[in-house]
């Protein structure tokens, strides 16, 4: 007896609670849905605030409940299978640091000396640098350098500080079109820099000391002489690479971080960008699905560790280093990895690395009917309106024709150089065959207009807006760049010029006899 009583108390509470029950549920189930784990115990304590409001304590008649019970099912059931596609599309992989430039391009940067109050746009920068110490007396000619590991983080705990004025916060978050997550910043300073010094020495020889434990003291370094770069070689080939000490923001904690730098003296640039530095470290990173493995290789950036400006990625197997084999198109933000697991084409999306939590993020996308900026896949269409006369302009307009888009700027002095040779080119093509048509961006129209009126292009000129947004739209990260695409709307290459863009024609038959 004592049992059915219990049991006539447990389904009396839970009829009499039955909306509450379902409330509950119904809540755990969408957060867990939507993976807002850590806003779970906040919106159920905001849930009971609700309810206590109500008089929850009512009969629910058995018509009611019957009702209530598949809905609930269903919106449950809904909801777990919708987080488990969402589970199986994003991935984080963690990441495994290899020292080196792989078969990436070596890029590198110059170690410029701190600005002066003289110097153009010094003032914004001069309260951000600090005093060091232990610099050889006997040196002369002595110029400071600092190399940022993280310039947005720099930029942003001295503004906070009070080293750098509102109004060029605000002009360098417009310039890199860069908004604060202040979630993944410090507003404390930390190491996101490193020093080091040139000078001549007693035996009036340029000699080098890098500030490598980060404690803005020389008195513990060593000083040396830089190995010459050629125009050739640069960076990439290095004896001798230096460890060096910096502090990054990982999972919301600071954490002390090491990575390889190596300084180069480069004399046929001019005296002010004679040395240059990297940090030669790429990363890997290991996608399992199923009982495979694919290995992937992750170009961070070498002039700034923080991976803001670079998260280029490329299958493992195609870095062949044996064969000195560079590799120029990686696969960058928002374009397709494309791998073959268990006899299938599996694509993924790279979504770039994540310095806050360590990880590089891939996004599981269908195989087919996908746009995208890489060679082999196929072009987004546009439409947008010639800039001189205002007539339409669209891909569709060069359907069974090949089109060369270029993508320049008037202020891009190697966009302007190589003009003369495309509109050479230009008039030697079969112009039944292929089109050619401009795409200008980061520019004004006011220096547009001024450009074409001097120098006028036989071909469409498209201004890129906040309206078409066509070099978002193509993740154009610099000038000039270039996409040549087949008749059929398919990128056929990348970034070709002068005599190889013209071979390229050549073979194709798109030249006149």
């Amino acid at each position: 007896m004592k049992i059915l009583g219990y049991l006539n108390r447990i389904c009396r509470y839970f009829i009499e609670h039955v909306y509450d029950i379902i409330g509950y549920l119904l809540i755990l189930g969408y957060i867990n849905c939507l993976n807002f784990y850590c806003f779970k115990a906040q919106i159920v304590y905001e849930y009971l605030i609700v309810i206590n409001g109500f008089n929850y304590k009512k009969q629910l008649s058995m018509k009611k409940f019957v009702r209530l019970i598949p809905v609930l099912y269903l919106c449950i059931l809904s909801c777990t299978t919708n987080s488990n596609e969402r589970d199986e599309k994003l991935i984080n992989l963690p990441i495994t640091y290899i020292e080196g430039f792989g078969s990436f391009p070596a890029n590198y940067a110059a170690a410029v000396a701190e600005y002066t109050l003289d110097d153009p746009g010094g003032e914004a920068w001069v309260k951000t640098y600090k005093t060091v110490s232990g610099i050889p007396k006997l040196w002369k000619n002595v110029k400071k350098c600092m190399v940022q590991t993280d310039i947005r983080q720099f930029v942003y705990q001295n503004f906070n500080e009070g080293n750098i004025d509102t109004s060029s916060y605000i002009s360098l978050q417009k310039n890199w079109e860069w908004k604060p997550d202040e979630k993944r910043l410090s507003r404390l300073p930390i190491r996101c820099y490193i020093y080091l010094i040139h000078g001549t020495d007693q035996l009036g020889k340029l000699s080098l000391m890098i500030d490598t434990n980060n404690n803005l003291d020389f008195t513990d370094e060593k000083p040396f002489y830089p190995e010459i770069a050629s125009p050739n070689d640069t960076l990439r080939y290095y004896k001798k690479s230096y460890e060096i000490e910096y502090d990054k923001i990982r999972d919301g904690r600071v954490v002390t971080s090491h990575i390889p730098m190596v300084i180069k003296y480069l004399p046929h640039q001019p005296k002010k960008y004679q040395i240059a530095y990297a940090f030669p470290r790429y990363a890997s990173s290991v996608i399992k699905i199923g009982d495979e493995e694919k290995t992937i290789a992750l170009n961070i950036g070498f002039t700034d560790p923080s991976g803001y400006d670079v998260s280029e990625i490329t299958p493992m197997d195609s870095l062949r280093k044996d064969r000195g084999f560079i590799f120029n198109n990686g696969i960058q933000i928002g374009e397709f990895l494309d791998l073959k697991i268990n006899g299938s084409k599996k694509r993924f999306r790279n979504l770039g690395y994540d310095e806050y939590h360590g990880v590089l993020r891939l996004k599981g996308e269908t195989v087919d009917n996908v746009y995208s900026t890489q060679i082999g896949y196929k072009i987004k269409p546009f439409t947008a309106k010639d800039f001189s006369d205002g007539r339409a302009v669209s891909l569709q307009d060069y359907k069974g024709k090949y089109l060369f888009i270029d993508f320049w700027a008037t202020w891009c002095q190697p966009c302007v150089e190589e003009l003369p040779e495309l509109t050479k080119l230009y008039g030697n093509v079969n112009k039944d065959s292929i089109g050619f048509v401009g795409i200008v961006g980061g520019d004004s129209k006011q220096r547009l207009t001024k450009f074409l009126q001097k120098h006028p292009i036989a071909w469409p000129q498209i201004y890129s807006d906040s309206i078409n947004k066509l070099i978002e739209t193509y993740n154009i990260g610099g000038y000039p760049s270039n996409f040549l695409v087949s008749s059929d709307g398919t990128i056929l290459d990348k970034n070709i010029r002068g005599s190889k863009l013209q071979a390229k024609l050549s073979k194709l038959g798109l030249l006149k006899e």
